[in-house]
């Protein structure tokens, strides 16, 4: 049996090792992503973008008895049978109602959507149902921080979406497009989980487990049907009262300002439910260490990089968008609450289920469900997509301050340590680096990589000079993981 000091180190060893490949997959996606977006942003018009924004928004409401049970899987690290086959039973069986809702809706009632937009969302549906019957396999991956495996599939399925659509679009079928490029990525990582882990559904079953797994799922849902409140419900309202071209335009900002999250903050918010799960099992003083560490770097990734997206909108739209995308840099600046605050809640919601405390996470959801309702209706119907953008960053942020309380019942941390410099150098540096960047009067890349350049060297330099007790223990961290690999 391992010791009790032994399991700190080899679980620090599993998740840097899983970090690490998972970095190589969130930035191999996003270098793929970079040269594809200009590409179809210049063969599809915004108006497709809008309708596949619109599809998916209908999807999930179509799929609202839909299940997603990851967390019942990696909050429990023995893997129990009777666990797993339960939690793939109901995930497959809730999978299905949707595509029943969709045929009758678009039997009863056509004219709810477009042609083009019934197209993607039964393509979308045919999506979830693969992803349902390969979810188990997937999320043991994720469970034993088997990140080499996932990232292999990942960058493969972004590969054929990439090749898919860019020749689907380039062949005037810029739907088709758009769709392939949606739907593959999901599907080639479910199905090769499925091959890599060689996991079958048993006859395994256990009252107990199941009564626990029909509980926790239940929560998991109702906190699912507030999520698609929260993240797509504004997609519907802004389609509705603006237009499909707006939304092609506030669709496009919104991706982008997730971009901290998924792309620079992914490697710590994609490997964070699995690793305070294991945490928690050697202990509390343990937990708050590691949540304390990865919230403080997953605080400067986010600062540093939504400074350089909100101080270079008009470059970065201007470069990977191209000159019919006008809309988006503004936006993308009103949606900066959302930008910063998303990736933090999100930590703080990964820490709440990972140690049970399902319910407490869904108060969080309850208080923004009902901002983006009560604020986020009439700002849309007014303003439009800037409406929607206003109205998101401000459910996050109240968000924010609701989880970050909520999670300080169960670790310990300093606030002041985890987002003062941060919260600093995102007032001072965003305007600095947008100031300096027009009075250069250079072409669009120059001053991109000016800005991008001026804010990484600052940042840095105050993390280093104001920070180095953590500098000193991420140094340590990396030698020791260096050590490790090459021994």
């Amino acid at each position: 049996m391992t010791s009790t000091t032994e399991q700190p180190a080899k679980l620090f060893q599993r998740i840097a090792s899983g970090t690490l490949h998972l970095g190589i997959a969130q930035y191999g996606s996003m270098a793929i992503g970079l040269i594809k977006m200009p590409i179809l942003a210049r063969l599809v018009a915004p108006e497709i973008f809008g309708v596949v924004a619109l599809a998916t928004a209908w999807t999930s409401f179509m799929q609202i008895f839909r299940l997603e049970l990851r967390e019942v899987v990696i909050a429990d690290p023995q893997g129990h049978a009777a666990r797993l086959n339960t939690q793939f039973v109901i995930e497959l069986i809730s999978s299905l109602p949707g595509i029943l809702i969709a045929l009758v809706l678009y039997l009863a009632w056509p004219g709810l959507a477009t042609t083009a937009a019934w197209t993607a969302i039964f393509a979308i549906l045919g999506m979830r149902i693969i992803h349902a019957a390969t979810s188990t396999p997937l999320y043991i991956l994720h469970r034993d921080i088997r990140q080499s495996t996932i990232t292999r599939l990942t960058l493969l399925g972004f590969g054929l979406g990439f090749a898919a659509s860019v020749i689907l679009a380039w062949q005037g079928y810029p739907l088709a497009a758009l769709i392939a490029d949606a739907i593959l990525p999901s599907i080639t990582v479910g199905v090769g989980a499925w091959l890599a882990t060689n996991w079958r559904p048993s006859l395994a079953w256990d009252p107990d487990v199941a009564r626990d797994v029909y509980g926790f799922a239940l929560t998991l849902w109702t906190s699912a049907l507030l999520q698609k409140i929260m993240f797509e419900g504004d997609d519907w309202f802004v389609g509705r009262f603006a237009g499909n071209q707006r939304l092609g335009f506030y669709s496009r900002a919104y991706a982008t300002a997730k971009m901290p999250m998924d792309v620079f903050g992914g490697t710590i918010g994609g490997i964070g439910l699995t690793m305070y799960a294991n945490a928690r099992t050697i202990g509390r003083d343990y937990l708050s260490r590691v949540y304390a560490f990865a919230t403080w770097l997953l605080t400067r990734i986010v600062a540093w990089s939504s400074i350089v997206f909100l101080a270079a909108a008009d470059e970065i739209v201007a470069v990977l968008l191209g000159p019919n995308w006008g809309p988006v840099p503004l936006i993308l600046r009103l949606l900066a609450l959302y930008m910063l605050g998303r990736p933090l809640w999100q930590n703080n919601s990964q820490l709440l289920i990972a140690i049970r405390q399902e319910g407490s996470y869904r108060l969080t959801l309850v208080l923004q469900a009902a901002v983006l309702i009560l604020l986020g209706i009439p700002t849309i119907y007014f303003y439009g997509a800037e409406g929607a953008a206003a109205a998101s960053s401000i459910m996050m942020l109240l968000g924010l301050i609701a989880s970050q309380r909520l999670a300080a019942r169960h670790v310990s941390a300093s606030l002041w340590e985890l987002y003062g410099l941060p919260l600093v150098l995102v007032v001072v540096l965003t305007p600095l680096a947008y100031w300096l960047g027009a009075m250069l009067e250079v072409n669009t890349i120059i001053t991109l990589l000016f800005k991008g350049a001026f804010v990484t060297l600052v940042f840095a330099g105050a993390v280093l000079l104001f920070e180095p007790r953590q500098r000193d223990q991420i140094i340590r961290m990396v030698r020791a993981f260096l050590h490790r690999e090459g021994a």
